[in-house]
């Protein structure tokens, strides 16, 4: 990825770009389609007017339709919203300190207290599969191997950090 090869969208995602390169960054942005009254004033500056903060990048982002996102926490910025670690320990733990139907409630609590986890985490399948575990005595052993399969196929990056859209690459 060269210095301008990078989109509105990702510069509003905390993607650095060093201020005397936001004239060329703004032209070919507007080179790529993108347009508005402050982009076309940020594309005409120098490199010393752009060091010197004449038009601000977030205005710019703004105007375009992606304004920079503030962060409460910085745990919004890493995948599983900082849950990671829970749910590693779950996994971890399952069938040495915890069965399975266990790891399971441990990774719902989690997966359901925090935005954008659930379908992720596969949470309805999980529920079903704790239905099925209390409703069947007899299917257990099956069901827990469902479970043990579930929980190990969760990855740290099926979640984006909420700071980066799916599919966005660093």
């Amino acid at each position: 990825m060269t210095d301008y090869d990078v989109t509105p969208e990702q510069a509003s995602h905390d993607r650095v770009i060093p201020d005397r390169d936001l004239p060329m960054v703004a032209a070919q942005w507007l080179v790529d389609g993108y347009d508005s009254p402050l982009l076309r004033e940020m594309a005409s500056l120098t490199s010393r007017q752009a060091l010197e903060g004449e038009v601000k990048m977030a205005d710019v982002l703004a105007q375009l339709g992606h304004p920079i996102r503030e962060f409460d926490s910085p745990y919004e910025q890493l995948p599983w919203r900082g849950q990671w670690e829970g749910i590693w320990w779950a996994v971890d733990r399952m069938d040495r300190t915890h069965r399975p139907y266990a790891s399971a409630q441990y990774v719902l609590e989690i997966i359901g207290d925090y935005e954008g986890l659930w379908e992720p985490g596969g949470g309805e399948a999980l529920m079903a599969m704790l239905r099925a575990w209390d409703e069947n005595p007899d299917l257990r052993p099956a069901i827990d191997e469902q479970i043990r399969g579930h929980l190990r196929e969760l990855r740290e990056d099926d979640v984006p950090p909420l700071g980066l859209p799916e599919g966005r690459d660093e």
